[in-house]
Parts: structure tokens; C-alpha cells; sequence
């Protein structure tokens, strides 16, 4: 989660106001939010929020342990956001395996590590490598937020090569996924990236119904955590749903205007031109 009371003070040892501080970035009411009420801005407001003041996004990262190791984790969860598998890399690089003790952060180590495998390296083995670390510990939830994660990744790896084998592990995150208690940032930027995944799955293989679940209550979590970091895709799988479904097109229009919006918001360059052309496409049909 972010620290929130080291973000102001170092603001006002800056002798910043909130106005000089925001000024080109975001409206003042949006940093009087966060610093008041906790409502965390998107990633690209904060990060440059803390690039004014001089820091990085690293330094005002707060865990339940707040151990140097945890936070150097969270960093990197927020660069996967961007596809900025290079600093991710950089971020790991500097973590010693042998040296992590606290077996939450350990898990948290192997994911992702089996991420940047999988999406920044291509690498299947080395990715279902640290995936079935994490699902071979020793007495793991069902539930546990690791374990859903490594999930997620081992049905990633097989999406491309055994469809059957890809549900079987999706299949076990649909029961779970919603008992996962919401407690910190850290675990909301997880939760929203196993639903996304799911319902991004689910869409392109025709299970509307487990895809539009996912989807939808991926955007009421965004709505009520104000987390706005995967909506763009979120929405964007929806308008997909919406046209093969057969569903209004206005309402696939609504929800395609959206996640242009939050691409946009968020420099996802990739919903940005798929989208684009998308809803060039559908603009030339009308």
C-alpha cells in the first residue's frame, strides 16, 4: 500500500502546496483526495506526482512489513502495469532470494519472477518453474492471493498450447476469486489483475457468462476501490463480449469509448490502437 502520511510530509518539507504540487498534473481536488481520504490516483498521476518532488514511487511504498525486500515487491507489481518488464528486471535484480524470510514475500518473489518469465522473457519453462513453486508449498489456501496468482500464470502459459489444460487452472480462480479480502493496494492491483486476465480468457473463448461475471465485478471493485490501473482492458473485453454477444451497439460503443478513455488515462498503448481501430470499424458499419 502506499504511505500516504511519508508522501505529505515530504510534500511539505518541500514547502509545496498541494496546488504548486499538482499544478499540470492533476486537479487539486484529486491530490486532496489521496492525501485525505486515501483514494489513490492512477499510476501515471502518482508516479509524476512523486518525480516532482524528487522521489520514486518506491519511496513511499508501505507493507504489512514493511521490510525493504516487500517494498521493492510492490514496486515492481506497478511497473508490470506499464509492460515495463526492464525495470521489473532491474527491481528483482536487486532482491536476494536466500535472503527472504517472510514466506508471504517469498510467494510474492517466485510470481513475479514467473511473470517477467512469461511476458517480458517468453520463457514457458522458467515461468511454470516459479509458478508450480508457489502451488507445491506446504499448507496454501485456496484462497491464498499467491496461489490464485500462479494460477493465473500457468493458464497463461497454456493458452496458446492446450486449451483444456489452460481452463483446468482458470476453472480453480472462478470459486476463489471473490473470497480474496481486500485489505491494502498491493492486493487490489492483484485481484484486479487475476479478473482481467479471467475474463479476457473467458470472452475470447466464448463463456460469456463466467467472462461478463469477472468483468463486471472487476469494474464495481475499480468503482468502490478507486483503482483505476486495468480498466481500460476490463472495459474493453467487455465491448467485446457486448459485439459477440450480439448486445446493443450502443452499448458496446459506451463501453469501447470508456477504455479508450482509461487507455488514454493510463498510456496503455495497446487498448489504445486496438480500440481505435476497432471502433473505427464499427463507426463505418453505422
Amino acid at each position: 500500500m502506499i504511505n500516504i502520511e511519508k508522501f505529505i510530509k515530504i510534500r511539505k518539507s518541500l514547502k509545496l502546496s498541494q496546488n504548486e504540487l499538482c499544478n499540470g498534473i492533476c486537479t487539486q481536488s484529486t491530490l486532496s483526495k489521496f492525501e485525505n481520504n486515501g483514494q489513490i490516483p492512477s499510476f501515471k498521476i502518482l508516479k509524476q506526482l512523486c518525480e516532482r518532488m524528487n522521489i520514486s514511487l518506491s519511496d513511499i511504498v508501505l507493507t504489512s512489513t514493511e521490510s525493504e525486500i516487500a517494498q521493492k515487491l510492490f514496486s515492481a507489481d506497478f511497473y508490470f502495469i506499464t509492460y515495463d518488464y526492464d525495470q521489473v528486471r532491474k527491481i528483482l535484480k536487486q532482491v536476494n532470494e536466500k535472503k527472504i524470510r517472510d514466506k508471504q514475500d517469498l510467494l510474492h518473489y517466485n510470481y513475479l519472477c514467473g511473470q517477467l518469465a512469461l511476458d517480458g522473457d517468453h520463457n514457458d519453462v522458467s515461468a511454470l518453474f516459479y509458478f508450480n513453486n508457489i502451488l507445491t508449498t506446504d499448507n496454501l489456501k485456496a484462497d491464498n492471493i499467491y496461489r490464485l496468482l500462479a494460477l493465473k500464470g500457468c493458464s497463461q502459459v497454456y493458452a496458446s498450447q492446450d486449451m483444456d489444460k489452460a481452463s483446468h487452472y482458470f476453472d480453480q480462480i472462478l470459486g476463489q476469486i471473490k473470497k480474496v479480502e481486500i485489505k491494502d493496494s498491493l492486493r487490489e492491483l492483484q485481484v484486479m489483475s487475476i479478473l482481467t486476465a479471467a475474463g479476457e480468457f473467458y470472452g475470447q473463448n466464448g463463456q460469456y457468462k463466467h467472462a461478463d461475471d469477472l468483468l463486471n465485478y472487476a469494474y464495481e471493485l475499480a468503482s468502490s476501490h478507486h483503482v483505476v490501473y486495468f480498466l481500460a482492458r476490463v472495459v474493453y473485453q467487455l465491448a467485446l463480449n457486448d459485439l459477440a454477444q450480439k448486445r446493443s451497439l450502443n452499448t458496446a460503443l459506451e463501453h469501447l469509448h470508456d477504455s479508450l478513455a482509461f487507455a488514454r488515462l493510463n498510456k496503455n498503448e495497446v487498448i489504445l490502437k486496438e480500440g481505435s481501430k476497432l471502433l473505427k470499424e464499427l463507426e463505418e458499419k453505422a
